[in-house]
């Protein structure tokens, strides 16, 4: 039940960080906004590295972990490329590669949102077959 816990506790964060995602209108506002995308996309890594475990396989590094989700059915290529997108993101709000092109994040928004919300739908299908 414990890891249960786990992966319920990281999906609510990911579900209250969507909610408060908004656009921003104010330099303040961009900060809290890369903030809530920065640490929701290190949530689902996180999950993906527990799932990946979860079903018997040694978790490696994110990208790694996003192929063997492919791998084993349980999301399409094209949404595994939205996830490793995702993973890429968020190395540049972490690791201010060159400039954040802000005004790109901002339009990709909805984007983004959308595929944070499949991934918690399909980690809440998986988890059920699972536990």
């Amino acid at each position: 039940m414990k890891r249960i816990e786990q992966y319920s506790r990281k999906i609510e964060y990911i579900l209250t960080s969507l909610e408060k995602m908004d656009f921003p209108e104010n330099e303040k506002d961009v900060y809290a906004l890369f903030y809530l995308l920065h640490t929701s996309i290190e949530a689902a890594m996180d999950i993906t590295a527990m799932l990946v475990k979860d079903l018997g396989s040694m978790p490696r590094d994110d990208y790694e972990n996003i192929e063997t989700l492919y791998e084993k059915g349980l999301i399409d290529k094209e949404f595994a490329e939205n996830l490793k997108k995702l993973n890429g993101l968020r190395n540049i709000l972490v690791h201010r590669y060159n400039k954040v092109d802000e005004n790109l994040v901002v339009r990709e928004l909805n984007n983004i949102k959308e595929i944070l919300n499949k991934f918690i739908d399909v980690v809440e299908n998986v988890i059920q077959r699972i536990f």
